[in-house]
């Protein structure tokens, strides 16, 4: 898409934010391309010159969403073992605070219900969200290794091995609960991080490492 100028991007804005609304409260089939021009408050042809269907805009609607979900801010490179739990700890509970709200369970509640119809929403979201998730799982052990923290022959699988369970209070906790989305206690995810450590082959021993023997599953959803 060509670079817009400023009005003409809050323009676009004004109709994705209506959509979005619209796409939330009522659905994708039931919303016609007429009320999303009544909720953005814009002409017929001023949002067909933006977006030629509604699939079209059903896929910047939740595409903007899902840049979002996946955004995190740049880390620096763990030196240490304590610096890298640290840091995964704190992926952990960005991923989930961000996820586990109402919101954005709605809008991957309404993807996962268009996926089957749109396909180019599968690729929009891949790119979006689980490969934005595992890309930056997969830089922090990469930084972690570059440090001589750890050896890792396969970063990008390894960190697998932590976002699988942390999606999975998503999925159970809030794609597929009736009630609130359920975060699980900071005391979860330090558990869930300590156990994924323990795959790791890091350069030096540490006889400090946590005793898991008695995880403390509270939160658990």
């Amino acid at each position: 898409m060509e670079e817009l100028s400023p009005r003409a991007q809050a323009k676009r804005r004004q109709i994705t934010d209506a959509a979005r609304a619209l796409f939330l409260s009522q659905g994708f089939a039931r919303t016609s391309m007429d009320a999303v021009t009544a909720e953005a408050g814009v002409s017929k042809q001023t949002l067909y010159a933006y977006f030629a269907s509604k699939d079209e805009l059903l896929i910047a609607v939740v595409g903007e969403a899902l840049q979002t979900l996946g955004s995190q801010q740049g880390i620096p490179p763990a030196r240490t073992r304590e610096e890298l739990r640290a840091t995964l700890i704190g992926f952990g509970e960005r991923l989930l605070d961000t996820m586990l709200r109402d919101e954005s369970i709605a809008i991957l509640r309404l993807l996962l219900g268009e996926a089957a119809h749109v396909p180019e929403l599968r690729s929009t979201f891949l790119e979006a969200l689980p490969y934005q998730l595992l890309g930056r799982g997969t830089a922090i052990l990469a930084g972690a290794a570059a440090n001589g923290v750890i050896v890792l022959d396969h970063p990008e699988i390894s960190v697998r091995m932590l976002l699988g369970p942390l999606m999975s209070y998503v999925v159970f906790g809030g794609l597929m609960s009736n009630d609130a989305p359920q975060r699980p206690g900071g005391e979860t995810i330090e558990w869930l991080v300590d156990a994924y450590l323990r795959t790791l082959d890091f350069t030096t021993p540490d006889a400090t490492a946590p005793n898991l023997e008695s995880p403390d599953a509270g939160g658990a959803a």
